[in-house]
């Protein structure tokens, strides 16, 4: 952090300036999956806080020029003449010259920046590839090579109770959120804590790995197994084998970026199912489905 030596957009426009007027004393820069990020406050306090809202895995840069510039503004915390008007409202959330958030206290403006930053990071990665995803880790027996349970869906299908069983039965934790694909098509941790909602859809309740006697996964993991399944009240797991193109598709239906850079994302996502098992399926309770999958995925990295 700094307050002589801030990050900055380049090109800027006129209504970046006049964010910059704001009279910013605090920055700080950073990179992730590929990303130069800049974040800036009036107050060093809010600087501080904001540090665990940023993309998982961001490391410090050098002040400087950013790819994106987040500005994080506390109207209590100072009175220069170039204060913004809040409406009785105390913080503000820009990114460049646009405003994403007004809210009365810093905590959900904290959770506005981790929520835009995750999705930017996504949508703009360099290194990587982003899929809606929960995924879970699988070794089978001593000494056999550990390979990854991917389920494709986005929020309401039922992937994180799915993820919470399997972790529960022993499989390593990577992700709840997102499949972090590298150029192998090996899947990357991305351990933010479980959304687990309750047994009346109440919002999602952050519950980390290990509170659930589960552990995260370090090393990538080329993917074993496609699930592609959708929970149902009361339905039979009926599993039918997909292609690799079917499994492909599956899987660029839930990618971010997908439409962005097709260039990009469609040979991750082929290295991706080339040696996979893709299967679908409704399925009922997630406890009834978990031995069935973690027994096929045990089959298939048994040597032939």
């Amino acid at each position: 952090m700094s307050t002589n030596s801030l990050p900055y957009l380049p090109d800027t426009t006129p209504q970046q300036e006049n964010v910059a007027r704001l009279g910013w004393t605090n920055g700080q820069s950073f990179t992730a999956y590929g990303l130069c990020f800049g974040l800036r406050s009036n107050t060093l306090a809010a600087l501080e806080q904001a540090a665990g809202y940023l993309p998982l895995g961001w490391q410090a840069a050098p002040a400087g020029q950013v790819d994106f510039l987040y500005s994080l503004w506390l109207a209590h915390s100072t009175n220069s003449r170039h204060a913004p008007t809040t409406q009785g409202n105390d913080c503000l959330l820009y990114c460049g010259a646009d405003l994403l958030a007004r809210t009365a206290d810093l905590p959900p403006l904290l959770a506005a920046l981790e929520q835009h930053t995750q999705l930017l990071t996504a949508f703009r990665a360099q290194e990587c590839l982003f899929v809606h995803a929960g995924v879970v880790g699988w070794r089978g027996q001593a000494g056999l090579q550990a390979q990854a349970i991917l389920i494709p869906g986005r929020s309401m299908t039922g992937k994180t109770s799915l993820v919470k069983s399997l972790v529960e039965a022993g499989a390593t934790y990577y992700s709840d959120e997102f499949a972090v694909l590298d150029k192998e098509g090996r899947v990357h941790p991305y351990p933010v804590p479980l959304s687990i909602r309750g047994n009346n859809g109440q919002p999602g309740r952050k519950t980390p790995v290990e509170s659930l006697g589960g552990q995260i996964g370090v090393e990538p993991l080329p993917v074993g197994l496609v699930i592609v399944t959708e929970y149902q009240p009361e339905a039979t797991w009926q599993p039918r084998r997909l292609t690799p193109g079917q499994a492909l598709l599956a899987l660029m239906d839930n990618t971010v970026a997908a439409r962005r850079n097709p260039a990009h994302s469609m040979p991750i996502l082929k290295q991706a199912v080339t040696d996979a098992i893709a299967l679908k399926s409704k399925r009922g309770e997630a406890g009834e489905v978990t031995p069935r999958l973690l027994a096929r995925l045990e089959k298939k990295l048994l040597p032939q």
